[in-house]
């Protein structure tokens, strides 16, 4: 797949385009997490867990506890309960955690309640119901988790620093950073706007997401890096513009075929899984975004405004063939505009042809200083006949 490779889009002369468009969707998300807040599961906010026993067995194949959890569930939610966590337990036992309730009565006439109304769902089927008892439990595991999650997250970060410092150099590993951040912000953004119900899943959820995102960014770090090798005298805004177009295809593929499996997963996976596929949906989508429209063109500005820094230039956009590129028959000099807008009928320029343009640009500017300098010179070098003699 070529196209993206045929094509001469300039993606780094928009970044604030892309930048604008990742503000928005944090911003809102940001909102809808300080107006409504998230909404925590069992697992973080604790409840009660209920234990009960059938005479017989409630099922006895895989299917058949599949659709017993099914069908509670089901009556659960008529209860408004349907936060419950249930869990059948061998063949004939039921384990239902709870949303946690104001006071031991409360919980009491609960438990009597959702007795009564597996007694009508599987009683006939399963026979007499007895109750194994009830007891509280705390959020101290989900705590425990979400400090585990946030430790090693923090940890995560600090060794990406270091990997693609290494490898790369450490404005490429703060570019990756900050994507690895977008990422987070938007899909807790997402979670807290769709109020989906968050578990022990969610954690796992953020570290998959993170994952998946910086695979996807070290694959265009390392094109670009192969370029710059390759197309040393072009200037980094072109080489980066190249590469994304050429990693392009691959990106795209690669998070759609996922995308294919999660959005199965969602629509066919059940209410179990239901949430986890979403999270994962929204934080693969959003990844696939910042290692394109964000980490790269970070990398971009971070280099140009270094280099303005140090020549002490006046300030340059980030765009592709900055710079006055001749054309390849070496006729009259062609504008940028002219390079990324060719005439009606005119073959558009690949990606890897725009680069060596702008790497011709730059070598002839570089002559053209070293003759403006060597005219300067010549100019203020005194002449023969103007040499006074003693």
């Amino acid at each position: 797949m070529d196209f993206f490779r045929k094509q001469n889009w300039d993606i780094i002369k928009h970044t604030w385009i892309w930048f604008g468009l990742s503000g928005i969707v944090i911003a809102v998300g940001m909102v809808a997490w300080v107006t409504r807040g998230l909404n925590y599961g069992i697992d973080f906010t604790g409840g009660s867990l209920l234990r009960y026993q059938f005479e017989r067995p409630l099922t006895t194949r895989e299917e058949g506890a599949i659709q017993v959890i099914t069908d509670t569930r089901q009556m659960l939610a008529n209860m408004g309960l349907a936060k419950s966590q249930i869990q059948v337990s061998g063949n004939d036992s039921l384990y239902i955690r709870t949303p946690s309730v104001a006071n031991d009565t409360e919980a009491r006439k609960r438990d009597e309640k959702i007795r009564a109304g597996l007694a009508n769902l599987f009683g006939k089927k399963a026979g007499k119901i007895h109750g194994l008892g009830r007891e509280t439990v705390g959020p101290v595991i989900g705590k425990m988790l979400a400090r585990s999650a946030i430790q090693a997250l923090i940890l995560g970060v600090v060794l990406i620093l270091i990997y693609v410092t290494i490898r790369y150099e450490f404005r490429f590993a703060v570019a990756a950073v900050i994507a690895l951040f977008h990422d987070t912000l938007v899909l807790i953004g997402g979670m807290a706007l769709l109020q989906t119900e968050l578990n022990t899943w969610f954690v796992a959820a953020i570290l998959t997401v993170l994952g998946y995102s910086m695979n996807d960014t070290v694959i265009i770090f390392d094109r670009i890096r192969e370029n710059r090798t390759l197309h040393r005298r072009a200037d980094l805004a072109s080489v980066v513009n190249a590469s994304l177009l050429q990693t392009m295809a691959r990106s795209l593929n690669t998070v759609l075929t996922t995308l294919f499996t999660l959005i199965a997963l969602f629509v066919f996976g059940g209410a179990t899984i239901h949430g986890f596929a979403l999270a994962l949906i929204i934080g693969i989508t959003s990844g696939c975004y910042s290692s394109i429209f964000t980490a790269s063109p970070i990398v971009v500005m971070w280099h140009e405004r270094a280099r303005r820094a140090k020549a002490g230039a006046p300030a340059i956009r980030p765009a592709m063939a900055t710079a006055t590129a001749t054309t390849a028959t070496g006729d009259a000099p062609v504008t940028p505009d002219e390079l990324s807008e060719p005439e009606a009928g005119v073959a558009r320029p690949s990606a890897r042809e725009t680069m060596r343009e702008a790497e011709r640009a730059a070598q002839e500017a570089k002559r053209q200083r070293r003759r403006d300098r060597r005219k300067k010179k010549s100019k203020n070098k005194p002449s023969a006949k103007r040499k006074k003699r003693f």
